[in-house]
């Protein structure tokens, strides 16, 4: 028999799991229905067409690993592995700091069930995974925190990484979309190279305020409260204490809703029915380690605080950002 507390943690692990659709979701949906539907079309036809990459961009905590897995595995459009599956549509794997080519290469093979030999070479493995792309009928490969690819200070280690990504376009046999998500920093490698900027689309996931996201930042605090079967404190401000959670969240959104669970997990494990401003007292200073007076949802000046900032290292910034 389930005591309480593991009976809260199931509740707060499907809560965790749930997906808020908002209007990035929608931006992505779209550019990604679009190369989609150009490469299904092209299929039909028997054409080759130029094929296209999307770059989801945005700051550490804004979501984007989240968005991106989400719309590539509810999009109807593609055919989803199963195990024992040949046909894979999208293969995603998680760029390591610090990356090498021959690494990521390797990587790509033990996804699609390839343990790669250690011996080979860097471009014998890339030439592995392109006949193994086009033999299980891959349309994307999405590499999540791409920027690490791009690290090296050695302009023919860059070269070669770019070269890489844009022969997966440009492959006449079987080209691959590529789908990349990662930080502002991901920018650099794709303007180093103009042919490669120009076959790249962007989805930028922008930092969040009160002003550009109020609505929707109600909507999903809200709904998150709701189905953890709490009821917002009557006392609660909303107008006051939403801005103070996006400042919490340091203006990014997957923060804010990191936050939003972290309130909700301390109002369940007190037995308490209803979600207030204590409970998110307590999880900020549980997260940063902060004193009173550096707590974004205690502090009269909060937007002075920097939210990142954590433990020993916890300062006030020169300047808040923009609410």
């Amino acid at each position: 028999m389930m005591n309480d507390s593991t009976e809260i943690h199931l509740r707060l692990a499907k809560l965790r799991s749930r997906f808020v659709k908002n209007d990035r979701f929608d931006r992505l949906w779209q550019e990604f229905d679009d190369h989609l539907n150009r490469r299904r079309a092209a299929l039909t036809l028997g054409l080759e067409e130029e094929v296209r990459g999307i770059a989801v961009v945005g700051a550490s905590g804004s979501g984007k690993s989240t968005l991106v897995k989400h719309v590539l595995k509810t999009h109807p459009g593609i055919v989803q592995h199963h195990a024992g599956d040949n046909k894979v549509e999208i293969v995603r794997i998680l760029v390591p700091s610090p990356a090498t080519l021959k690494g990521v290469g390797s990587t790509i093979l033990r996804t699609l069930g390839f343990d790669p030999m250690r011996s080979k070479p860097s471009g014998a493995i890339w030439d592995q995974v392109r006949c193994l792309f086009q033999e299980r009928q891959t349309l994307f490969l999405h590499l999540d925190e791409a920027q690490h690819l791009f690290t090296s200070k050695n302009s023919n280690v860059q070269m070669d990484v770019v070269n890489t990504l844009k022969t997966f376009l440009n492959t006449d046999d079987w080209p691959v979309g590529l789908i990349l998500s990662g930080t502002p920093d991901m920018m650099v490698m794709l303007n180093s190279d103009e042919q490669l900027q120009r076959r790249i689309d962007i989805v930028n996931l922008e930092a969040v305020s009160w002003n550009s996201y109020a609505t929707e930042t109600e909507v999903v605090f809200r709904t998150y409260a709701e189905k953890a079967g709490l009821e917002i404190c009557a006392q609660l401000d909303l107008n006051e204490f939403l801005p103070r959670l996006i400042h919490s969240g340091s203006n990014e959104f997957g923060l804010t809703i990191e936050m939003i669970l972290r309130g909700i997990e301390l109002a369940l494990l007190s037995g308490s029915r209803t979600l207030g401003a204590a409970h998110f007292i307590e999880a900020f200073y549980r997260k940063s380690g902060c004193m009173l007076g550096l707590n974004p949802f205690a502090a009269s000046d909060y937007l002075a605080i920097d939210a990142r900032a954590v433990l020993g290292s916890m300062q006030l910034s020169r300047m808040g950002r923009n609410q």
